[in-house]
């Protein structure tokens, strides 16, 4: 097996909100992407001219990009030799897939297109007296957003899995440029089990202080971490356990967190 390179970029690491769990995000998958993490805010400007609310998210995935494509090269994480020029398309709007001999217990993904998954918004214009399914929909994510993500996904959805069966969870494998995008490829345990039932996935994110909002979206006020697109392909039971592995969840921000914790008050006054 090759060996993975190390792409830690010193203490730099995302605030994890309350309940953050500290060892878990020492996993050496978890060290990669938050590195990842901290080269996309960084090109952000942390509050300068180039960041904030008032600038378009095309502008913000190109300075992400750069910045990006700067750090692979000072770190080696090229990898085209690892995506062969055959691709499974998974059918969805985010990923194309692919197995190495190297590695058969993992299924690698990248990103499609010039896009880096979906990420869940607010609708500018949301009525009050219309059903919380209509106040939400989705756009293209930002590099950072979609690392952030996976990060989450590790340290939030997975962290309860057993660390001998699964010793590592979702990992920044390195970028490619394919067709004149640039794109981010990863890799995750391929988990063998049955979709979960919905009374499942309700039971366990009940469990953890979630809020239904509407289907296959979940919501904790606590720490305002959002859970969207929990449906039967993205979660699964294994071993008796329910796997989140492939949902989006998020800390909710600004207009997205009103609206947010505004749908828990009106779900739970119907």
């Amino acid at each position: 097996m090759e060996q993975e390179p190390d792409i830690r970029a010193g203490d730099s690491q995302p605030e994890g909100g309350r309940g953050f769990d500290r060892a878990q995000n020492q996993r050496p998958e978890n060290l990669g992407l938050a590195a990842a993490i901290a080269v996309c805010e960084k090109a952000l400007g942390h509050g300068g001219a180039e960041s904030g609310a008032e600038v378009e998210d095309g502008a913000k995935r190109d300075h992400q990009i750069a910045a990006l494509k700067d750090w692979a090269t000072e770190n080696d994480l090229w990898v085209p030799h690892r995506v062969p020029d055959e691709l499974k398309d998974a059918d969805t709007r985010e990923h194309l897939l692919f197995h190495r001999d190297e590695e058969p217990d993992r299924i690698f993904k990248i990103t499609k297109g010039p896009g880096f998954g979906v990420f869940p918004a607010r609708l500018i214009h949301v009525s009050g007296r219309r059903p919380v399914r209509y106040w939400f929909a989705d756009r293209a994510a930002t590099p950072l957003e979609y690392l952030r993500r996976l990060w989450l996904s590790n340290l939030k959805m997975m962290s309860h899995l057993d660390r001998e069966a699964f010793p590592v969870l979702t990992r920044l494998e390195g970028v490619v440029m394919s067709q004149d995008d640039f794109r981010i490829v990863t890799s995750q345990p391929i988990f063998d089990g049955k979709n979960a039932e919905v009374n499942d996935t309700a039971d366990w994110f009940r469990s953890l202080g979630f809020e239904f909002i509407k289907a296959y979206t979940w919501f904790r006020p606590d720490d305002g971490l959002a859970v969207f697109d929990t449906w039967g392909d993205n979660v699964l039971i294994c071993n008796g356990q329910v796997v989140p592995f492939d949902v989006i969840p998020i800390h909710a921000e600004g207009p997205l967190l009103d609206a947010l914790t505004a749908a828990v008050r009106r779900v739970k006054r119907c």
